[in-house]
């Protein structure tokens, strides 16, 4: 009886006309919800479509294997060479890719289906509340609550919505914790909403090589204010009254500094009364040609020759700098205006390279230069960061990669082989040059 129903509907659906990619119920947030007025006939072609009271199924009645159930009706196609579109996925299309249609058209509805709600419950409970509303399989990324520093079983989420679609229930529940909802081929994904968490100067960046507890550390170190105040002091005893104030021990680069004739004991001017030890350390050091780093636990002092010898490697992602759209611009605005001599298509020995777009990375730059330089840069994204609003633009140029990947799914639909076998065109080798990008290179956040 259930397959003679699934039939029955499949077949309705064909008559009407309805196809994918035309639907207006199914394209991005634009869905609203059912458009016919009240009393009117539904037999229309030119009509938009209505999905019927039980046409998905909800919460715990999923049919086995996740999917909502399959057609198994004929699609009719239009003649070779005629200019009509197609009606519905072609003939030749495996069962198990129109499944896979299926399950992202009925994740999409529900995701913009309009939910009445009133409730307050920890994020840890949401997953189930959402399965409870929406029938949407719910899961919480535990990697991205670490880096948002959000903790799900104290976090509060509140819920509060009249005839409000569920895609902006969350959104405004989830904003306060820079969190958001994703959508996926597998369902809904809490995650880190990375460029609200750029924004507030959260996972910006990452040392390579330096664990985190290492590196909140170094930033106390080079935020804190010292005072030290002299005409002419040995460096040896500015070094002294310094590491005082400090977490960490400073050290002097003997070695360096002895091949190029310096020594301990040579005269520094000083003036900083409550200032931030980086820029003491700066003043104190350019007039010598000397510079400062971190290794092996602890401040270095070393010529600026030994310092682009020993490079540090450092991660930089580029939301909410306005830099998302092309790296390789990025790349060009750091090489140009941080220290250009230094980069090695100058003759420096300073180098970068673009994070890999594919999977679930972020867009990011890997950054190989002396700590001075990463200082430098660190103040440039700052100051993007300060005058960049809006939301990110998606990254131009991604290498190919599995079209049914989980980063390949995007407001409900398959950017790769099953979207475009669906709308019944396009290679099914590899992503489509006119698809849509994927979560991790538009952010993904709906």
């Amino acid at each position: 009886m259930k397959i003679l129903s699934a039939v029955v509907v499949a077949a309705a659906t064909s008559a009407n006309g309805f196809t994918n990619a035309q639907s207006p119920e199914f394209q991005g947030p634009r869905f609203e919800g059912p458009r016919h007025l009240e009393g009117q006939a539904n037999d229309s072609p030119n009509e938009p479509f209505q999905p019927q009271q039980n046409a998905y199924p909800t919460g715990p009645t999923h049919p086995t294997g996740g999917y909502p159930p399959h057609s198994t009706a004929q699609y009719p196609t239009p003649p070779r060479n005629s200019a009509a579109p197609r009606t519905g996925p072609p003939r030749n299309l495996a069962a198990h890719e129109v499944q896979m249609a299926e399950w992202a058209m009925f994740l999409h509805h529900q995701f913009h289906q309009r939910v009445e709600i009133d409730t307050e419950r920890k994020l840890s409970e949401l997953p189930q509340l959402i399965l409870e509303e929406s029938g949407i399989p719910c899961s919480l990324d535990q990697s991205a609550m670490r880096i948002a520093k959000v903790d799900p079983s104290s976090a509060v989420v509140q819920l509060r919505a009249s005839e409000i679609p569920m895609r902006v229930v969350l959104n405004r529940a989830l904003a306060p914790l820079n969190l958001a909802a994703q959508l996926t081929q597998d369902g809904l994904v809490i995650t880190a909403a990375f460029t609200k968490l750029a924004r507030a100067g959260i996972a910006t960046d990452r040392w390579a090589g330096i664990s985190a507890d290492t590196t909140k550390k170094m930033e106390s170190d080079l935020n804190k204010t010292v005072s030290i105040e002299s005409d002419s002091i040995p460096l040896d005893e500015a070094i002294a009254t310094l590491q005082e104030q400090l977490h960490y021990r400073i050290e002097l680069d003997i070695f360096s500094l002895e091949g190029e004739g310096l020594s301990a004991d040579i005269p520094m001017r000083i003036h900083g009364n409550e200032t931030k030890f980086r820029s003491v350390m700066n003043r104190m050091l350019r007039d010598q040609n000397l510079t400062f780093q971190f290794e092996d636990n602890a401040w270095v002092i070393t010529t600026v020759t030994a310092a682009e010898d020993r490079p540090l490697n450092r991660v930089y992602y580029l939301e909410a700098t306005g830099l998302t759209e092309s790296i390789s611009q990025a790349m060009q605005l750091i090489q140009t205006s941080v220290d250009p001599e230094s980069w090695e298509v100058l003759g420096g020995v300073g180098t970068m390279a673009p994070l890999p777009t594919g999977g679930s990375n972020r867009t990011g730059i890997l950054i190989s230069t002396s700590f001075a330089t990463h200082l430098k840069i660190e103040a440039l994204f700052d100051a993007l960061r300060a005058g960049t609003i809006g939301e990110d633009v998606p990254t131009k140029s991604a290498p190919d990669h599995d079209p049914r990947s989980s980063g390949n799914f995007h407001s409900g639909w398959y950017s790769g082989a099953a979207l475009q076998s669906v709308q019944g065109g396009g290679s099914t080798n590899g992503s489509s040059q006119n698809a849509p990008n994927t979560p991790q290179q538009t952010g993904g956040i709906f």
